[in-house]
């Protein structure tokens, strides 16, 4: 399995502790609850899509350890088969959407695309198939990360489930370090100096990134792992103008992990943030 292979043979020490203790979470999970008992809440961010393949690798690892088909991890091509959750809005940039589906497509997700807002479509969810754990990209310093545990009961008010949360110590540096080592294809975002993305209403580009081509005397962005100080990863998240703001409406959240979860949304007080808050 390329993602454990990549892991065992990286000279990061931190970065491997960091890769055991979530295996370690995602496995307990998958040991505690039946695999039709879990989903994944997938946005398509740098946090959503470190889970995504350290689930990969979880599932992998759990399913009773086959064999590396001719003894190289690097050719099995592992897809996890779990129950997916995205949630789309109006507000989403493209480049996520297109980056979402097509991971779900070549990874085999079973992805379901809900276009409402979180609580309603989780509500409606959870009564159509009954889920007992979300696996969540949430991380220590996200809005919505205040109080949380590995494993978190949802708060009151909302359907009951447990949150799981493998990734919640992980640092802006541990992130990329993790999609660096593994070659992990991630949206197209933040090669354009993006390092946290929201809804189109309230994400730039990170200021910190900006540089100047000296033959063509231009501005551009360097890519988001190129931010040396972790602590700014969230300086590209400004409000603008939102056309559904000024007609008396929020602008929608995107899920359980809002793709970096929206401060100022009510969602992000309450459970889990999914939507406009990719990180």
């Amino acid at each position: 399995m390329e993602i454990d292979k990549a892991m065992r043979e990286s000279d990061d020490q931190r970065l491997k502790t960091m890769y055991n203790n979530a295996i370690n979470v995602i496995q307990r999970a998958l040991s505690l609850y039946k695999f039709e008992e879990v989903a994944f809440s997938f946005n398509g961010g740098k946090d959503s899509t470190v889970l995504l393949h350290l689930l990969r690798a979880g599932y992998f690892l759990h399913i009773e350890k086959p064999e590396y088909p001719n003894d190289n991890p690097a050719n099995c091509n592992v897809k996890c088969p779990i129950r997916t959750i995205y949630f789309e809005t109006p507000s989403t940039f493209p480049e996520i959407n297109s980056f979402t589906h097509e991971t779900a497509t070549t990874y085999g997700l079973q992805m379901e695309t809900i276009r409402l807002d979180f609580k309603s479509g989780l509500e409606a969810l959870l009564k159509e198939k009954p889920t007992k754990a979300i696996f969540l990209g949430t991380r220590i310093g996200d809005p919505n990360a205040v109080g949380q545990e590995q494993f978190s009961p949802s708060s009151p008010g909302w359907p009951p489930f447990m949150r799981v949360n493998p990734i919640l110590d992980w640092s802006y540096r541990d992130v990329w370090a993790f999609i660096l080592t593994c070659k992990i294809q991630y949206c197209s975002l933040y090669d354009k100096g993006y390092t946290s993305i929201g809804s189109i209403y309230d994400t730039v580009p990170n200021s910190f990134l900006c540089t100047n081509d000296s033959s063509s005397n231009k501005d551009y962005f360097k890519p988001a792992y190129l931010l040396a100080d972790g602590r700014l990863e969230r300086a590209g998240r400004a409000k603008r103008y939102s056309p559904l703001a000024s007609e008396g409406g929020p602008v929608a959240s995107n899920g359980p992990n809002s793709v970096e979860s929206h401060q100022n949304s009510t969602l992000t007080a309450s459970v889990i943030t999914v939507g406009d808050e990719i990180l």
